[in-house]
């Protein structure tokens, strides 16, 4: 029964006991990351050569060594959240750094407006139309590149 769905004897045994004992229930719900025990640890995993060249190649295209790639990719599917890869987090830092800008903007904006609110015409609707476009396009950018990313570490999709 084993050989005949790819396990070893030990593996089939595991999945009956877990099955048995109704252990096995949580399997699909995502785990909710552990920050007390966020430290890394070592493990070896043997794959087929044809793997390991997949795993490496794609983890090229995300400029991730293949032991960071595959890691990535279980951290992804377990918690069902996506990872960043560097580019990406920097991506994320500059819209962060766009909007925060913004919020300057704004502030400064509201202060004039509390200090001298017979001066309202001193702004102008077209400033504040482009600091709602500019809002807009980071929270598109910011959008887009989570979706992206969320996207990138589906198991199935022919891109993970």
């Amino acid at each position: 029964m084993a050989k005949a769905r790819g396990l070893s004897e030990s593996e089939l045994l595991r999945a009956v006991i877990l099955a048995v004992t109704g252990e096995d229930g949580d399997a699909d719900q995502p785990i909710e990351p552990d920050v007390e025990r966020a430290d890394t640890t070592r493990m070896t995993v043997r794959m087929p050569r044809f793997l390991m060249e997949a795993a490496t190649a794609r983890g090229k295209v995300k400029g991730m060594a293949p032991s960071r790639w595959v890691a990535a990719l279980v951290q992804s599917n377990l918690t069902r959240q996506p990872v960043m890869t560097d580019d990406e987090l920097a991506g994320l830092h500059a819209a962060n750094r766009e909007l925060a800008a913004v919020g300057r903007n704004i502030n400064q904006i509201a202060r004039i407006l509390n200090e001298a609110f017979h001066e309202a015409e001193r702004i102008k609707i077209e400033h504040l139309a482009q600091l709602r476009n500019t809002i807009a396009e980071q929270r598109a950018a910011v959008r887009a590149l989570v979706q992206a990313s969320q996207k990138s570490w589906v198991v199935g999709d022919g891109t993970d």
